[in-house]
């Protein structure tokens, strides 16, 4: 039905290493979306990482793709900045963070 893939992105600060998190992909098959999966989905998946010592998690999404950034706006997720060329040629994403610890 679907699947979350992140990775783990140690940052050095003052205080030593901080365990940042990258969401690399999210995706809900489109049988199943606007059923909450998509939203039930990201939450298991930031407890896990709550659970793992995870401070912030970084994602990366298309300026244009709504209904995830209504999402991510949702679960806590700021706009960081916008970036072009990271989520593919040509076009403009948002970097986005959830600091959860």
């Amino acid at each position: 039905m679907g699947y979350c893939i992140y990775y783990l992105k140690p940052v050095l600060s003052l205080k030593g290493f901080k365990k940042k998190s990258v969401i690399y992909s999210i995706s809900i098959d489109k049988n199943f979306r606007r059923k909450h999966h998509g939203e039930n989905l990201l939450k298991e998946s930031i407890k896990e990482m709550r659970i793992n010592g995870i401070s912030s998690i970084l994602l990366y999404v298309n300026t244009e793709n709504f209904p995830a950034i209504g999402l991510y706006e949702k679960m806590g997720f700021k706009i960081i900045k916008e970036i072009k060329d990271i989520c593919g040629s040509k076009e403009t994403c948002y970097e986005m963070e959830l600091r959860i610890l």
